[in-house]
């Protein structure tokens, strides 16, 4: 079925080749077999943190196969690992099909056509992207909307740590689109990831999002509440904090759905020094 998502401008740039790509390298000869076997060692070693080992493997695959999506994905993924967010970038375009010959929107006769139908910490988006754990290599791959789903979710994450908001946020509503059965999760991982490096804005709209999309979250209230309190202005009168329209709900939310959480005190704190009482003493 054809897809025709609206996605920011920046997904079409045309890409410069990165360090780790592998033009002018010997030729590699693998079988379909044998990448399979490397994409089985990689995804454990990405499991257990072995970032460069699973970079490895899947240079490997992708210098004798680069027609070959899922190693482009796993590759992107252990990048992002090691923190090389330019050289994930170019593998999820790999993925995607966007390269620097053949940087088309979406909607044109490229990619889309031919598709098929709590800790706060980095590793949580690569282990929430395991729906492609059990995926395997033929001769006749296709975009899956999974394979789709990880690819957005994961330029998202990358356009995040490089401070490309306008570009993030693209890619997860891309993200969402080609796979909205997972649309909870790109929108938590979104909010967690703009919280980490606190564009409040940007958090804010991502967990207004989010909560639309899993209301019973506790943590969401937390993230829309403590990027709201950053707007709070002071009394000139009184000197007392004045927090803005619906953060102290959010706050109030957050305390009856997990009044035990990792955040309780900060919440509390917050709600008390403004003088609002905690609903059921923030008990359930």
């Amino acid at each position: 079925m054809k897809r025709s998502f609206s996605i920011c401008i920046a997904l079409l740039f045309s890409m410069t080749l990165p360090s780790s790509a592998q033009e002018g390298s010997p030729s590699v000869k693998m079988s379909v077999e044998s990448v399979n076997a490397a994409l089985v060692s990689a995804r454990a070693a990405t499991k257990d943190k072995h970032y460069s080992d699973s970079e490895a493997l899947m240079l490997k695959a992708t210098a004798a196969h680069p027609e070959m999506i899922l190693p482009w994905i796993e590759l992107g993924l252990a990048q992002i690992g090691l923190k090389k967010y330019s050289d994930a970038e170019y593998s999820f375009n790999a993925a995607l099909g966007i390269g620097p010959s053949s940087p088309k929107p979406a909607g044109d006769s490229g990619f889309y056509g031919s598709a098929d139908a709590h800790g706060v910490a980095p590793t949580a988006m690569r282990d929430s992207r395991s729906n492609l754990n059990g995926g395997t290599i033929s001769n006749a791959e296709k975009r899956s909307p999974e394979i789709l789903g990880v690819a957005y979710s994961s330029l998202g994450e990358i356009y995040i740590r490089t401070g490309r908001i306008a570009e993030a946020q693209a890619a997860f509503d891309a993200a969402v689109k080609a796979f909205p059965i997972q649309t909870a999760s790109y929108r938590f991982n979104e909010t967690i990831l703009f919280f980490q490096i606190g564009n409040e804005d940007a958090q804010l709209a991502a967990a207004e999002k989010a909560i639309a999309s899993d209301p019973g979250r506790a943590m969401l209230y937390y993230f829309k509440g403590q990027a709201l309190v950053s707007k709070a202005t002071i009394d000139s009168k009184t000197q007392k904090m004045i927090l803005p329209p619906g953060c102290a709900e959010a706050y109030q939310r957050y305390l009856e759905l997990d009044p035990n959480g990792k955040f309780a005190n900060d919440a509390k704190g917050v709600l008390a020094a403004v003088g609002v009482p905690i609903k059921g003493n923030g008990k359930k």
